[in-house]
Formats: structure tokens, C-alpha cells, sequence
């Protein structure tokens, strides 16, 4: 059995996205693929989900025990190895593996592993997002802010900033500049990798006084992306700030279809790889 996990919402519309590409994948390897959210979404109420409660990964992998089940493989729709997925879910792993004999469950790596492995096909994605918007507005080399959520791990940080780079390589001569933002930091000093942050970002100089794509290194839509979150919110208030910025945002990955050829890289290279295992 295969669950495809992602770190939960309360947004219903999140839980869609994640339903969609798990159906979407399922298709792709001829084989049952799970919703999976982590956290948090089993607290939408069913009238906002046509009905549906929806259960989290933990009361998934329980129910699927204790229907006979005993080995899973679970999918994280993450871009770097958040803490979700490299502290959190193994410790719940650990406990449930203890408790429950012949429990055995195998945890694949995130979307992004290297720069040739899930870098070259997040930047591709991306960049095919960005293309988009140029094209679509006859933007003449506008200015690129990449914003991802933020994150109190490092390494998260640097998927980040590998991918703006991989960026800033395949769309030179399409854009002037290229930046990394993120949308939350923890105070203090010893976060500070993650500046800037979206908003400070578009009151730099360099680019407030023009056109500005955001391309949002977002899976789905939640409270930050996605219509009426954070970052549209941010944008309209830069614009009323800055009279000559104007600001376009890209479609989320989610959207994008060549996500689905990258989820089924990692499916087809769990026979070779080692995934954690529990």
C-alpha cells in the first residue's frame, strides 16, 4: 500500500490537491495511492469536503494494521527534508513499529535529493511556470522572487536556494535578477538564512520599481499560496507601496504536470534505494 504524504492544512483545497495527485499517480504506477496528509487536516469539517472526514497518516497506517496489512510505502510530497519527515514521522514510526508486531513501513526520500535528482526537474518545472507568466503578460525581463514557506532547518533553506540559482541559470536573458524569499522565519539571529523574507524582498530596490514574478514553490494551496492567502496579499500591499512595482505570480507545482513524472522517479527507485525503514 502506498500513501502519499504531505504536512496537512486545514484548507480543504489543500486536501483536494492532495487527493488529485494521489488519484494522478495511482494512474501512472497501476497501483492504489493514498492521501496522506501528516497533520492538521482531519480538523476540516466534512460539510467543507463534501462529506468526506479525513484521516491522517497515523490513523491510516492503524486502520490499515489492523485490517491485515503489515508493510507500506510511504511517499512524502515535500521539496527538502523538513523536519516533518526527518524527525517527526520517524519518531511516530518508531512507536507504532514497537507496539505493533510485523509492522513494517519504508519511507522514501523527499522530492528533491541532488541537483541532478529532483533539482533538474523542480527547476524545469519551475522555470516552465515562470515561462508561463512571461508569456502570458509579454513581460520583458521582469524580476524573479522564488518564495518557498520557510523553514527552521537549514537544509530546507538550501533546496531553496539551489533551486533559485538552477533558475537563475536556465532563465538568464529571460529575467534581470533572480531572488530566494521565504514567507516565515523564527526570531532571532540564528535564523536569519532565511531572509529575506517575501515582503522585504519586493521593497528592495532593485526590484520595486518594475515588473516581478513570483514563483511559488508551493505543492497546493494553503494558507500562504493559493487565492487569498499570504503572498497575494503581500503582493497587493507592496504594489500600493511601490507605485511602478507590479507583481504576477506563477501557478503552483501541484499544478504542474511533470510533478507527477518526478513522484513516479521516486516510486520506481524504491526497489533500488534505501528508504528509511520501520
Amino acid at each position: 500500500m502506498v500513501f502519499l504524504v504531505d504536512n496537512g492544512s486545514v484548507k480543504p483545497a489543500s486536501f483536494f490537491n492532495l487527493e488529485r495527485i494521489a488519484g494522478k499517480l495511482s494512474r501512472r504506477i497501476d497501483r492504489p495511492v493514498t492521501a496522506a496528509p501528516l497533520l492538521h487536516a482531519n480538523k476540516i469539517p466534512p460539510d467543507e469536503l463534501e462529506g468526506e472526514k479525513v484521516e491522517i497518516l497515523e490513523n491510516l497506517l492503524r486502520k490499515a494494521y489492523l485490517g491485515g496489512d503489515r508493510e507500506w510505502t510511504l511517499l512524502p510530497l515535500f521539496f527538502g527534508p523538513s523536519g516533518a519527515i526527518t524527525d517527526y514521522l520517524p519518531r511516530r514510526l518508531r512507536r507504532m513499529a514497537k507496539l505493533n508486531p510485523g509492522f513494517s513501513c519504508k519511507l522514501l526520500p523527499p522530492l528533491y535529493r541532488n541537483e541532478s535528482n529532483g533539482g533538474k526537474e523542480l527547476v524545469q518545472i519551475l522555470g516552465q511556470l515562470t515561462d508561463s507568466v512571461i508569456d502570458e503578460h509579454q513581460l520583458q525581463k521582469p524580476s524573479l522572487i522564488l518564495v518557498d514557506h520557510g523553514s527552521p532547518r537549514r537544509e530546507v533553506t538550501q533546496v531553496r536556494n539551489v533551486l533559485a540559482n538552477g533558475l537563475a541559470r536556465a532563465l538568464e536573458g529571460r529575467v534581470r535578477l533572480t531572488l530566494a524569499a521565504s514567507m516565515e522565519r523564527r526570531s532571532g539571529p540564528k535564523w536569519d538564512f532565511n531572509e529575506p523574507l517575501l515582503e522585504r524582498a519586493l521593497a528592495r530596490q532593485s526590484v520595486r520599481g518594475g515588473d516581478t514574478v513570483i514563483a511559488q514553490m508551493f505543492i497546493g494551496p494553503g494558507r500562504h499560496a493559493g487565492p487569498g492567502g499570504d503572498i497575494s496579499r503581500i503582493c497587493a500591499e507592496a504594489e500600493q507601496r511601490h507605485g511602478k512595482l507590479k507583481t504576477y505570480r506563477t501557478r503552483l507545482v501541484g499544478e504542474h504536470p511533470n510533478l507527477i513524472d518526478l513522484l513516479e522517479i521516486r516510486w520506481r527507485e524504491s526497489a533500488q534505494i534505501e528508504g528509511q525503514e520501520y
